[in-house]
């Protein structure tokens, strides 16, 4: 049986036992039946039921819900999120009526006025049709279990039921949902619109980003290296150049508590209390507490007028948005920081956000782990309140880089969740590495190797892991968030990244309890969870511009970026729906069309040495030669068609399966571009010139409309590889600071 710790109190079914109707707890056909043959409800259902549901008019109702719900193996966030929708929206309508009886419940009397907007007029048109549509649901899904019952049970289980909606009624209401529903998936389709055509860009301007990033955390490493054992030489002025030939300097400024207290345009903002111990080295100022932290002075153009690039999060931490403070200080300043906001479209209507808040220490924010609240972080603040300076947590900003844009590249090169982008770790199990022969007569003779994750899809009951193969880069990227993370861990050559529980605020925690794992998408000793690795994304993206055709602002989202994979794929590219399905691992066709639906504006080498030590290897030659013959000749056949297994033209196939593209490589989202093969895709385009020049000599419109969108695809490539060549140029650059004299 299912059971969750609250504290020292272990939650069973028995818990509800005095609380509900005895017959609930031995219902048929759920996990309280005698037979012992249905699927338990879950602990954390049975938390919620017991601190919020039980000894309301309801509370029956919605036990029996749930158990019916969970005998069905339904999945434990559909059922936890149902639950409490269904209880938050009776609370409300049980209030504005003066209920105190389910039997005084009534659909036409309560639901439709609710769904019609004539009561509760703060609640939002979206939320109402959700809730018709659950109850809709549950009181369809009861009164069918109730249906399959002896007639000798039915008696005892009737005062349960709750009223079913009229099916005139119903098709009243499901017209206004219909409405909404198209409101959604328009505003969908507008945002994902906006985004499809700088896919290439928004991954190119993400690398450019990280890279910048990265040399300011280089640069603030070498500062620390130079700072006195006693500190002496603090502050310490320094700078670095930008470009390749520099264009821009940046400078900053190394501080510690001391020192920064302590300066003459300081001192007079901080108490006599303060100023004594910053002297004496006591409280907050002893030297195991006395932190060193940056200042970002200014970026200067080193030739024209071009206004300088700086960095595109500077504005972040001018107007304080980070982290939670978006949503703390004096009322006219929190107003004017989400005004702020939403005029970057982060949040709606009047209700108060923190689009950079990671939930997680230190990240996005600045490490608070002294004792009594005295940690960075209330030291920041106030030297920030007391200088207006524009000081950087260096490291934390660079470790939500790293997450964002390895969060990016995987997001917009598989179409996998978020939730399964969380599953991703160091573990054999999880990286496959497949190892192969060249082709024969193949001018390079070396090994092919490809890689794969293996990682569970949203909707897979069982325990069997789906295959997402990844290409160089995001290698490469696994690689540098696993550097990230050694060198915050301190960790020493060999030793392996902490293994910590999946992120416990998560709504498919359930699918991997008491499971310690090795993720590469965690700090400070916990699981990043959806919301910290979507604050990350945005603060990465920050500042790239989006707009719908209406104007309005676009901010990336994971789900957005699903969504815009699956038009890349199918509108762009033009391939076949299953074949994207099964990139998205969904079993709905309708949904990937969804997905994939056209917008009305649209026109249209080295591996990681941590994947290598760790990776699961297979030889795909010799498991082919020791396999019976009946599974060698499948395997030989599927190396044929599937492109995790078979060379394609310009990069790697990332798609673990038989390919409904027939090889047609050119600008197939499921390739990993490689610039090392461009001549591949120039010699492609070379002949499609060639035969576009013949098929229109002979009149052949369609084939020639074929090889001018052949055309088109192999410049787009070219662009990407053009742009992936830039930007890992630009990675290999090595800056050095300079000193500066303070003026």
């Amino acid at each position: 049986m299912s059971r969750l710790r609250d504290l020292d109190h272990i939650y069973v079914w028995n818990d509800l036992e005095g609380k509900i109707a005895p017959a609930i707890l031995c219902a048929p056909r759920t996990g309280g039946d005698p037979s012992g043959k249905w699927s338990h409800v879950d602990a954390r259902g049975i938390r919620y039921l017991v601190r919020n549901v039980v000894g309301n008019p309801w509370g029956d109702f919605l036990t029996l819900f749930v158990a019916i719900l969970s005998a069905q193996r339904r999945d434990v966030a559909t059922v936890e999120h149902q639950l409490q929708s269904l209880h938050t929206r009776f609370s409300s309508l049980f209030s504005f009526f003066e209920l105190d009886d389910i039997c005084q419940w009534s659909v036409d009397r309560h639901l439709v006025p609710y769904v019609q907007g004539e009561i509760l007029f703060q609640d939002s048109l979206s939320a109402r049709v959700d809730f018709f549509k659950m109850y809709m649901g549950a009181s369809n899904l009861v009164a069918a279990w109730f249906g399959l019952l002896p007639v000798a049970q039915q008696d005892e289980y009737r005062p349960f039921l709750l009223p079913t909606i009229n099916p005139f009624v119903a098709e009243t209401l499901n017209n206004v949902w219909r409405e909404v529903d198209q409101q959604r998936r328009d505003h969908r389709k507008e945002e994902t619109e906006a985004v499809v055509p700088e896919f290439t860009t928004l991954r190119a301007e993400a690398h450019f980003r990280y890279n910048r990033m990265k040399r300011l955390q280089q640069a603030y490493q070498q500062a620390i290296s130079q700072v006195f054992p006693d500190h002496t030489n603090l502050p310490l002025d320094f700078s670095y150049e930008e470009g390749d030939p520099p264009v821009e300097r940046i400078v900053c400024r190394l501080w510690d508590r001391r020192s920064f207290v302590l300066h003459p345009e300081h001192i007079d903002q901080y108490s006599e209390h303060t100023i004594r111990c910053a002297r004496k080295g006591q409280d907050g100022f002893t030297d195991t507490r006395n932190d060193m932290f940056l200042e970002f002075i200014t970026a200067e153009r080193l030739e024209g007028n071009v206004p300088v690039d700086s960095f595109w999060f500077i504005e972040l931490l001018k107007h304080g948005v980070l982290g939670h403070k978006a949503r703390k200080g004096p009322t006219q300043q929190i107003a004017e920081k989400q005004a702020w906001l939403r005029q970057w479209g982060y949040g709606e209507d009047n209700a108060k956000v923190s689009p950079f808040a990671s939930q997680h220490q230190g990240l996005l924010s600045w490490p608070d782990s002294g004792a009594a609240g005295r940690g960075s972080s209330t030291f920041i603040k106030v030297a920030q309140k007391h200088t207006n300076r524009i000081l950087v947590p260096v490291e934390s900003l660079y470790a939500a880089t790293t997450f964002g844009l390895l969060a990016l590249e995987l997001l917009t090169t598989t179409g996998m969740r978020v939730n399964e982008l969380m599953q991703v770790s160091l573990l054999p199990e999880c990286i496959i590495r497949m190892v192969d022969d060249p082709p024969p007569g193949a001018t390079d003779q070396r090994s092919r190797i490809r890689y794969l994750l293996r990682l569970l899809p949203k909707g897979e009951r069982t325990d069997k892991r789906h295959h997402y193969g990844i290409g160089k880069e995001a290698l490469y990227l696994i690689e540098q968030t696993a550097q990230m993370l050694c060198a915050h861990y301190h960790l020493q050559p060999g030793e392996l990244l902490p293994r910590v529980p999946f992120a416990e605020r998560h709504a498919r925690r359930h699918r991997f309890e008491g499971e310690k794992i090795p993720y590469i998408f965690q700090y400070s000793h916990q699981h990043l969870d959806d919301g910290a690795i979507i604050a990350c994304l945005r603060f990465l993206m920050h500042g790239m511009t989006f707009q719908t055709s209406a104007g309005g602002p676009v901010i990336l989202k994971p789900h957005l970026l699903r969504h815009a994979f699956a038009t890349f794929a199918v509108q762009v590219e033009g391939l076949p729906i299953d074949l994207v399905a099964e990139w998205l691992k969904q079993k709905n066709l309708d949904t990937t069309r969804y997905y994939s639906q056209k917008g009305q504006q649209d026109v249209a080498e080295e591996h990681s040495s941590f994947v290598e030590r760790l990776a699961t290897e297979i030889n795909i030659r010799e498991a082919i030669v020791r396999s019976p013959e009946e599974i060698r000749k499948l395997a030989e056949g599927a190396r044929q068609r599937v492109g995790t297994l078979v060379p394609v033209c310009g990069g790697e196939c990332t798609f673990d399966g038989y390919c409904h593209n027939q090889f047609d490589c050119i600008r197939c989202p499921s390739k990993a571009p490689e610039p090392e093969k461009r001549y591949q895709v120039e010699e492609k385009q070379r002949w499609a010139e060639e035969r576009l020049a013949y098929y229109e000599r002979e009149g052949l419109v369609l084939e020639a409309e074929k090889m001018r969108q052949l055309l088109r695809n192999c410049a787009l490539e070219l662009r990407e590889m053009d742009m992936m060549v830039a930007y890992r140029k630009d990675a290999q650059r090595v800056i050095q600071i300079q000193p500066r004299k303070r003026s």
